[in-house]
Formats: structure tokens, C-alpha cells, sequence
């Protein structure tokens, strides 16, 4: 089926004929555990719809989908029911097969799944296959000093509160919710103390020795409307750096309260945006979030450097049919 994209390497949207053989993978601890039950509904509809369907669930480390890559090749269209994180570890799969990704939000904020309006309906899934509406969306990619290969990141990759008390849920086992955030977040706070970095955009450095809050980002989509790098947007080939400098415990608070009310945070912070960001963290070692996971469950040392860079090509999405005409809109902008 992929030989009949109707693909042009400079154009945001393409179409494809609608999916027959589709791949669902669930995260069987995201959304309290719920996931099964709605893979489950999800495939009976499919399976209704005379669509092949297999069921897989997800892995815990990257390397674990290379023994569903042939699964992942030979299907038309992948559906992940889970988190961001689980879209994260599926990004190299799905970009050096070409394969299509749906998402069924199913993580505490599916980021993901809420950026393209995807909803739980398997009507909604139904209409997106039938109308075969794919953007070409570019992802991040983290190398560095101790980091094995290019490690792939959707929406931001972040030092600061957020990066502190995703390091300090840590390997907890099972389902996440919303209190364990906020009690985690709370002990990070008492806690809190920012990094200092160096960092150069496309070889320029922007940053020398700052001290303050830093978010690596490829979408504006983060902690339910804060938009702290509003500009950033996986249509555009770059990435968006976003810097607090001097940062304190009020921004934090600010922050929390903004999240409460689903609006923007309107910090000041300085941006910078190009196709290659590297941070070089000083003074002492900081963990690093990534798409909501503490990167690597360990902690970024002191005077080793980070690059974050945009892939060299897109993943496709498959997008709900409602979403054509905007998508339409924003790339004849």
C-alpha cells in the first residue's frame, strides 16, 4: 500500500489510500490501567469495518520495539493507545517504516493525542481512516556525550521543576496519576535549584554560563495550555529553544496556578530557535525530562554537552477528518 502515497517531500499534508491492515499498541499501566479494555473495543470496530487488526503491547525501552518493526513495516497504520512516552519510543520505527500513527489519548496528558484532537471514539478512528488525511510532522532528536545513537523526542525535553520530579517518581510501578504529580512536584520544590548552561543555536551561542529554567521544544503543546515555547511547531524543520534566566520559586507557582486555569504561563522568556541546539551543563549534574520520562533514568553530568536536532524527515499522522480544512489553512500560510 505505501507505494500508492500520493507524496511530495515539500508539501505538510498528503493522502493515502484508507488503511486496511492496522496495528494497535496498547501501554498496559498508562491511564490507570484502562488501556486493554479500549484496545480491545477499538479492535472489535475495526474488525466490524473488515480491517485486519493485530494487538501488541508496548515495550519498556526503545530497543524492545526492534522485534515489532516487521509488524510495524507491514501494516498500513499504527494506533497507540498510552502516553507520550510510548509515542516517543515509537518515533524511529515509525519514521524508517513510513508507516501512519494515530493516537488514542490514554497517559495523564497524552500531549500527543490532544495536539491533533484525538479523542477516545472509534468513530473518530473510523472517519480518520476513511478520509486518509496525513501531516508530515517533524520530531527531535538528543545526542551527546554517554548518550548511545540519537534518542527521539516529540514535544520537549526540559531542566527545571518538571525534569526534578520526574526524577523523583522515578521507577515507580504502575498506573500514574494526577496526585502523584502533585506530591512530587511539591518535594521537587523544596528542593528546587536551577542549572547553569552555555548553549549555541546552529553554532551561534545564545547562552553563556546562565543560570534559570531550559526547554528544548518541537511543539507548543505542554502541561494542559502553559505554552512555554509558543512558537514551537512540528510542521517546521527546527527546533524551539526556550530560556528562563534567573528563574525562582514564583515562576514555578505561577506556573501551577496557570495550569489550574488552562491558560498560557506569559513568562519572560528568550527564544531561539534553529536546526541544532547543543547545552553544555556545568557546575553540577541535572537530570534531563523528555516527553514526560526522566531521560535515560539518569542524570546529565556536569560539563557534558547535549545536541538536540530536528530529524531529517517527517513521521506521518493520521489526523481527524474534522482537522483537513485546518490543516489545509496553516500550510498554505
Amino acid at each position: 500500500m505505501k507505494d500508492n502515497y500520493l507524496f511530495q517531500p515539500d508539501q505538510l499534508i498528503i493522502k493515502i489510500p484508507s488503511p486496511q491492515k492496522i496495528l494497535i499498541i496498547y501501554n498496559p499501566i498508562s491511564s490507570a490501567g484502562n488501556t486493554e479494555t479500549l484496545a480491545c473495543r477499538l479492535e472489535m470496530a475495526l474488525a466490524l469495518q473488515g480491517k485486519t487488526v493485530t494487538v501488541r503491547t508496548s515495550e519498556k525501552k526503545m530497543k524492545g520495539y526492534t522485534r515489532i518493526t516487521d509488524d510495524i513495516a507491514a501494516s498500513d497504520l499504527v494506533v497507540v493507545v498510552g502516553g507520550d512516552g510510548t509515542i516517543r519510543k515509537l518515533l524511529d520505527a515509525i519514521n524508517k517504516t513510513d508507516t501512519p500513527i494515530y493516537a488514542i489519548p490514554g497517559g495523564n496528558e497524552s500531549l500527543f493525542a490532544r495536539s491533533y484532537e484525538m479523542s477516545t471514539g472509534a468513530d473518530d478512528l473510523l472517519r480518520a481512516i476513511d478520509a486518509g488525511t496525513c501531516l508530515q510532522q517533524f520530531y527531535g532528536l538528543i545526542s551527546g556525550q554517554g548518550i548511545q545513537g540519537e534518542k527521539p523526542f516529540f514535544h520537549m525535553a526540559s531542566m527545571g521543576l518538571d525534569s526534578l520530579t520526574v526524577k523523583n517518581i522515578g521507577k515507580r510501578k504502575g498506573p500514574l496519576n494526577d496526585s502523584i504529580y502533585i506530591w512530587h512536584g511539591l518535594k521537587a520544590l523544596c528542593a528546587l535549584h536551577h542549572p547553569t548552561v552555555s548553549v549555541s543555536v546552529d553554532g551561534e551561542q545564545v547562552i553563556d554560563h546562565g543560570s534559570g529554567y531550559i526547554i528544548v521544544a518541537n511543539n507548543s503543546a505542554y502541561a494542559r495550555n502553559l505554552q512555554l515555547v509558543p512558537s514551537a511547531d512540528p510542521s517546521k524543520n527546527e527546533l524551539v529553544l526556550g530560556f528562563l534566566p534567573g528563574a525562582r520559586h514564583q515562576h514555578e507557582l505561577i506556573k501551577a496556578m496557570k495550569i489550574l486555569q488552562h491558560k498560557p504561563a506569559n513568562l519572560p522568556m528568550q527564544y531561539f530557535s534553529g536546526k541544532h541546539i547543543a547545552c553544555t551543563l556545568h557546575q553540577q549534574s541535572y537530570p534531563l525530562q523528555v516527553d514526560g520520562d526522566y531521560f535515560r533514568n539518569r542524570d546529565i553530568e556536569a560539563e557534558s554537552t547535549v545536541d538536540f536536532c530536528i530529524s531529517p524527515r517527517p513521521i506521518r499522522v493520521l489526523i481527524p477528518s474534522y482537522l483537513h480544512s485546518d490543516a489545509l489553512q496553516a500550510a498554505n500560510n
